[in-house]
């Protein structure tokens, strides 16, 4: 457990900065903001994770009305809530966006760990189940549900003779992630303030572990859109990716797909020339709000968050910087992506390059 919660959203960096150190957890935040929260559920109480002291404090004890029957008794869960007001005090009204965006990252995160120690994970998105978690110990006012995973006890071992009997698959069961995901996670980082990467190509093992990581995301409603432009053994082009592989869809340097999508209040939002290549994630909009009305903002935030940690964590295996940046216009992204009208949209732009150093230093916390 101490693992999973450091890994997750454990403090990992900080940087030494005239203003101040910044704190850097393990997924990416607006502006180091972290409105995330993370609280584990047991049938004896409900423990809220403080990163800056690496522990867990008691919120409530003899949580009780959670057990459900199709959880096994020992099952506990870690349920994500959001302090939206940290956010706002710099983004306004923009801030559910942001908080909806990282709750879906660290939902991914927790994912991922939780598979690479060999747990067994099922990310949740039930908005019934997730208030039922809640109602014992949330505040009043504050703090937003958001999403949770419930971890499941691994499989008693077969006795000496018998047949192995795994039963069956369950969500989460099965996640890709690199043999060395420690490392990797404490050098992930998402650039300086401004992304101007250097111009230099991606490999085509990148590409590879990125095919590998989206097939296994632990919510999978949503598509992966790669605008590539300099990537060793692949053609320039537009790629989706379809049942585990990226199927090209047109070929030729997207530069300008790239520079009409990345439009922030009529300037580009950042410096696409030198990116590698910008991976657009999107969701069925019309369908999720058909299904969940209001609910279907927090759900597809959370299927796309999940997927955009991966795509950070593979850039950063490979010694490159994934950028999440919502400089672009939407609506040209769905046309020049050739999404369906009135029913996808992209809520995640990930621009991947190799990030300039920063003007601070950014030292490593260890435990």
């Amino acid at each position: 457990m101490s693992a999973l919660l450091h890994y997750s959203y454990g403090l990992l960096q900080h940087d030494l900065t005239p203003g101040g150190w910044p704190l850097h957890r393990a997924v990416a935040s607006a502006r180091c903001r972290y409105p995330s929260e993370l609280t584990l559920i047991t049938p004896t109480g409900a423990l809220r994770f403080d990163p800056l002291h690496h522990q867990l404090t008691l919120l409530c004890a003899a949580v009780t009305g959670i057990q459900y029957p199709e959880h096994e008794s020992s099952s506990r869960f870690i349920v994500i809530t959001s302090r939206f007001a940290r956010t706002a005090r710099l983004y306004g009204d923009y801030a559910p966006r942001l908080c909806a965006q990282e709750a879906g990252m660290l939902l991914g995160a927790v994912h991922l760990v939780a598979s690479a120690l060999g747990l067994r994970t099922r990310p949740g998105q039930d908005q019934k189940e997730l208030n039922d978690l809640c109602a014992p110990w949330l505040p009043g006012a504050g703090e937003h549900p958001m999403g949770y995973l419930e971890l499941a006890r691994p499989p008693r071992p077969p006795k000496t003779g018998s047949p192995v009997d795994a039963g069956p698959q369950r969500p989460g069961d099965r996640a890709w992630h690199p043999p060395d995901l420690a490392s990797v996670l404490r050098v992930r980082h998402s650039g300086a303030a401004i992304f101007d990467p250097e111009p230099v190509p991606v490999t085509r093992e990148l590409i590879d572990d990125l095919e590998a990581a989206l097939a296994t995301a632990p919510l999978g409603d949503f598509s992966c859109h790669l605008l590539a432009r300099s990537v060793t053994d692949l053609a320039p082009g537009h790629y989706v990716h379809v049942e585990g592989r990226l199927r090209q869809v047109s070929e030729g340097d997207p530069l300008a797909l790239l520079e009409q999508i990345g439009q922030s209040e009529g300037r580009l939002s950042m410096n696409f020339r030198s990116t590698a290549c910008v991976a657009y994630l999107a969701v069925r909009r019309g369908a999720a709000v058909a299904r969940y009305g209001d609910d279907a903002f927090r759900r597809v935030h959370l299927g796309a968050g999940a997927a955009a940690h991966l795509v950070c964590v593979v850039a950063a295996r490979h010694g490159l910087t994934a950028r999440v940046h919502n400089g672009y216009d939407a609506a040209t992204a769905e046309r020049l992506l050739g999404l369906m009208p009135d029913e996808e949209t992209v809520i995640f732009q990930v621009a991947i390059g190799a990030a300039r150093p920063p003007a601070s230093f950014r030292l490593p916390v260890v435990f």
